[in-house]
């Protein structure tokens, strides 16, 4: 048994991208074809550019990328910055949940800077219960690791990192470390 507490970050996340390889692989032995995945990007270059980085990771854990939301997955890089940007996210959460009524097997991600708003996690786990997956900026590094989450519990996957506010520490020269509380936790709604 392979303990990934033990390894290194790199390591770790290469070891969870195989493991969601089998699952995607799984999936698509249930659908009679490869899995499909939309990834559509609302907001600032930086959010382009983290969603060129998780396109990477579906991409070689087995998802064909298409541009059409009615995929099999669906993920929404968000922006918090551009009040118009976070309305259109909730416009298209209501078609995407129309897309899921029909297809029970489709999983949603939401991330980026949007999802680490409390108000806004609060809102989607009210009035948005059919999204599967909530991560922020802090944790795209790790999406692989979300993924085998998303694909191995029930309910909504919520990880988001905080700074907590407080200074904890030690100076290294003039720079300040902050520490952050990570919060992940699976919410099963009826």
């Amino acid at each position: 048994m392979t303990n990934v507490t033990q390894m290194n970050e790199t390591d770790r996340q290469y070891y969870f991208m195989e493991k969601a390889s089998g699952h995607v692989a799984k999936l698509g032995e249930e659908l009679g074809r490869r899995p499909t995945c939309c990834v559509t990007t609302f907001g600032c270059q930086m959010n382009a550019r983290d969603s060129e980085k998780l396109v990477g990771i579906l991409e070689k854990v087995g998802y064909e990328i298409i541009e059409d939301e009615n995929a099999d997955f669906v993920i929404y890089n968000t922006c918090t910055v551009r009040d118009n940007a976070n309305q259109r996210v909730y416009g298209r959460l209501g078609v995407l949940n129309g897309y899921k009524r029909k297809n029970p097997h489709m999983k949603i991600a939401l991330c980026g800077c949007m999802m680490q708003e409390p108000t806004v996690i609060e809102k989607i786990k009210n009035s948005y219960r059919f999204v599967d997956l909530i991560f922020g900026t802090h944790n795209i590094f790790k999406f692989a690791e979300l993924l085998c989450s998303l694909f191995e519990n029930e309910g909504m996957v919520i990880d988001i990192w905080k700074d907590n506010g407080q200074d904890r520490g030690r100076s290294a020269g003039r720079e300040k470390i902050f520490f952050q509380i990570r919060y992940q936790y699976y919410v099963r709604l009826q």
